[in-house]
Order: structure tokens, then C-alpha cells, then sequence
């Protein structure tokens, strides 16, 4: 099925021309001049406006638990509302993709109890409501509908709630993805940096650098999960305790797999092991890029992608342990054979997967995200910005991942997503789905 094209009523086309003339030429021109804007990709690389161009138009059932976004204007009802979609919107990826994605949140959601309560900013939902939203939309994607009676069954089938933060209700997006890593499954000469497996609290776990009368029978043993990332990497307090599960040739590349959460690693064999999150320490993340940029290291935009993080600390190797070590938090990983999983138990496909704040959305949440994305040339530098339009699942989380306005879009797997993910900065909209009764 190609790409959904949705044409709202009161649309804009070639039979509208003789009333712009009735009307004026400067409300004709401005007309035109939003239809060009919204049709039209942007290039420049600053962040969006955060200013709305989209608005609900019509309310359709009563959310009165709904909590006061940052910069909201007090009013006597929170409301669910029914969306009038935009002009023109067209989802920019395959319907394959789609199909996948929801699937596979699907397959995780069978199991679970349809009763269970969740919260979408406050508005009381069942995981039976998300399930069935889910199930739902997948039915009507397979039936192949032309552009405008798809559009008609959405308005008709499902309600679109406007989440995020602000009078305006926006989302800063950022991008992850899934590197490939070289890798080994035994320390070497050239592979000398560890990721481990999650310890567990048996007795025969032993901290290397505890002293003789810290591990006494009177001193209470140490939790694995107050150590930090320097004494775990730069003091060795983890080593030679079985926990190794493989080895890095390069420690940028760990502390960054640390923040991805999942990986490929490429054996000298040539095997490829799906390796993902299983665990972590008790501190906080803490982004280095912000670090750097307050002392004035990463200056412009570019620098202060993930790309530019990664050539200023090559640049300058000196510095990799002064802001390496200032992340206290510690990811473990384990071996698995699905590739990258979301936080909510569904892997994740490439572009159709978004993380967010799980104490505030719920895992397998539809959704349809209003966004720019960088455009790739050939060799994978970035010529454009364009508008996105694309219905994602909201099916995972992340350390950084904190409040109502905040999401990171899973970009897929190796180099060119990669590129995407670490430029990826853009203020955007996020419009549920929810099935109607």
C-alpha cells in the first residue's frame, strides 16, 4: 500500500482560486503562502519553532484528571480533543514498517492483563484501550483503502489527543539507534575494553579493590550498584569475576553503547551478536555534550551532535576520563538473538519506534509524530531538513527521557541511522490514537 495522503475538509485546492479573489488578494496570499509552508521542506538546520501549527478542532470526551502542562493557561475542563488533520499529511515510510512495528508491540501485549490500568498525562486508560487501538488501526492499514476513505476511518474509528508540554504542546525530539560495533568475545591485545553482564549478589562476587578490613565479617559487603562508572572502568573493581560477556577496542565506543542501550557487535569471525540492556547502578545519567558545551568546547550546533561529541574527544584524548567519568551511571548488558527490544518488550523497527517517559505515556501507545528529519545524500552528509509526517508506537524509554514534552525516535540500526540519530534535535507534535468506544 503507498504512502497515506490526508486531505482534510475545507482543504485548499485549484477550485478554491475564485473565492481568494472574492475574499482580497492579501487573504489570498497569505492562504497560499501556509499551504506553501506546510507542504514545503524546510533546509535550514536550527530546531523547529516551538510555536503550534496544528489545532485540535472539536472535543470529543471529558479528561478531567489531565495535569496543567509548563506554560498552560489555567481553564474549567481538561477535554480529549478530536483532531481535524492538517491540510495535507503523508507518512514518509513504507506501510511494511508499520505493519511490523505494531505487530510486535502486539505480540507483547497479548499476554498482559487488558484491565490493567495506565495513564496517558493523566487520562485513565486500560492496556486492553491501548491493545485494542493498536489491533484496530493494524486491521485498517491491511485493508488497502484509498487515501481519502482512510482518512474518513480514522475520524471515524479513533480519537487524537495532543500530548506534550507548553501552552502549545510540543515535544523535543532526540534520535537513538542500534550501532554495529567491532567486537571480541575474549580480551585481546587490540580488544581491551570490557561491557558486562548484569552481577547478581551471590557471595563468591568479589570487589577487587576492597580492603582486607572492608571485607571483614563485621563490615556489611558493598552493593555493586553504588559503584560508578570510574571505578568500574578506570579502577577495575568488576574485573576477572566472570562478568565479562565481550570486549570493545575503543572506549568512546562503550561509553557511547552505554547511552544507545543496545548494539550489534561484529566478531573477528565475522558473527554478528545482538547484545541489549540488562541492568544498571544506582546513579543518574548525566550528558556529557552539556558538560562540554558549558565549558565552552562545543560551540555551534554541529559540535554538539553526537558526531561532533565524538571528534572533539578523538581530537583531544586528554579529556575522554575527565567527562567519561562525570556520567556516573553504569549500563550491563546480555545476549540476545531479536535485536534491539523497547523497554515495553517489542522490538523495535527502524523509524516506527519512539521512547518516552513511562512514568507519563505507556508502552504501546499509537501515535502520529509531526516532525523535521535530516535528508542524507550518498555519502551520508546532511543536505536538508524536511517535514515528517508518520505514524510511530510508542514503545520504549531512556535515561535522559524525562517529562511530558520529551521523545527519542528510534532511527535503526549502523552508520546512516546513526548519522540521523546524532543530529537529531527538533522541536515537534505527538497526537495518540486512542479507539473510540
Amino acid at each position: 500500500m503507498p504512502s497515506s495522503l490526508f486531505t482534510a475538509p475545507g482543504s485548499f485546492s485549484a477550485k478554491n482560486r475564485p473565492l481568494l479573489k472574492r475574499i482580497g488578494r492579501v487573504t489570498g496570499f497569505l492562504s497560499i503562502t501556509i499551504i506553501l509552508f506546510l507542504l514545503n521542506s524546510c533546509s535550514s538546520l536550527s530546531p523547529l519553532n516551538a510555536e503550534s501549527q496544528y489545532h485540535p478542532a472539536g472535543n470529543d470526551y471529558s479528561n478531567p484528571n489531565l495535569s496543567q502542562a509548563p506554560g498552560e493557561q489555567n481553564s474549567s475542563t481538561n477535554e480529549m480533543a478530536s483532531l481535524d488533520l492538517p491540510i495535507v499529511v503523508q507518512d514518509d515510510m513504507d506501510w511494511k514498517s508499520l505493519e511490523q512495528v505494531i505487530q510486535n508491540q502486539l505480540t507483547v501485549m497479548e499476554a498482559q492483563n487488558g484491565f490493567e490500568p495506565v495513564t496517558l498525562e493523566g487520562l485513565n486508560l486500560t492496556i486492553g484501550d491501548l491493545r485494542n487501538s493498536l489491533d484496530a488501526f493494524l486491521k485498517l492499514v491491511r485493508q488497502n483503502l484509498e487515501p481519502d476513505e482512510f482518512n474518513l476511518r480514522i475520524k471515524e474509528n479513533f480519537t487524537l489527543y495532543k500530548a506534550g508540554q507548553g501552552r502549545n504542546k510540543k515535544f523535543l525530539f532526540t534520535g537513538y539507534y542500534t550501532p554495529v560495533i567491532p567486537a571480541s568475545p575474549v580480551q585481546t591485545d587490540e580488544y581491551i575494553y570490557p561491557i558486562y553482564r548484569l552481577p547478581d549478589d551471590s557471595p563468591e562476587l568479589n570487589f577487587v579493590s576492597l580492603t582486607p578490613s572492608e571485607n571483614s565479617n563485621n563490615e556489611p559487603r558493598p552493593n555493586w550498584k553504588d559503584y560508578t562508572r570510574e571505578q568500574i572502568d578506570r579502577h577495575g573493581i568488576l574485573k576477572n569475576q566472570r562478568l565479562e560477556i565481550a570486549w570493545l577496542k575503543d572506549d568512546l565506543e562503550r561509553f557511547f553503547l552505554h547511552i544507545q542501550g543496545s548494539a550489534f557487535l561484529r566478531f573477528p569471525n565475522g558473527k554478528l551478536q545482538s547484545v541489549g540492556y540488562a541492568g544498571a547502578n544506582n546513579y543518574d545519567y548525566q550528558g556529557i555534550g552539556k558538560l562540554m558545551v558549558r565549558d565552552g568546547l562545543l560551540r555551534d550546533k554541529g559540535q554538539q551532535s553526537m558526531q561532533g561529541i565524538k571528534k572533539y574527544l578523538r581530537n583531544h584524548p586528554e579529556k575522554i576520563p575527565l567527562y567519561l567519568y562525570q556520567n556516573k551511571r553504569y549500563i550491563f548488558f546480555s545476549y540476545n538473538d531479536t535485536g534491539p527490544r523497547g523497554s515495553g518488550g517489542g522490538t523495535l523497527v527502524g523509524g516506527r519506534s519512539m521512547a518516552t517517559d513511562k512514568s507519563i505515556y505507556p508502552a504501546g501507545g499509537l501515535a502520529l509524530i509531526f516532525v523535521r528529519k535530516p535528508v542524507l545524500n550518498q555519502d551520508n552528509k546532511i543536505t536538508g531538513w524536511k517535514r515528517t509526517f508518520r505514524f510511530v508506537v510508542d514503545q520504549d524509554t531512556g535515561s535522559d527521557i524525562k517529562g511530558p514534552g520529551r521523545a527519542d525516535l528510534f532511527f535503526g540500526i549502523g552508520l546512516r541511522p546513526g548519522i540521523m540519530a546524532g543530529n537529531f534535535k527538533e522541536w515537534g507534535e505527538v497526537y495518540y490514537l486512542i479507539k473510540k468506544n
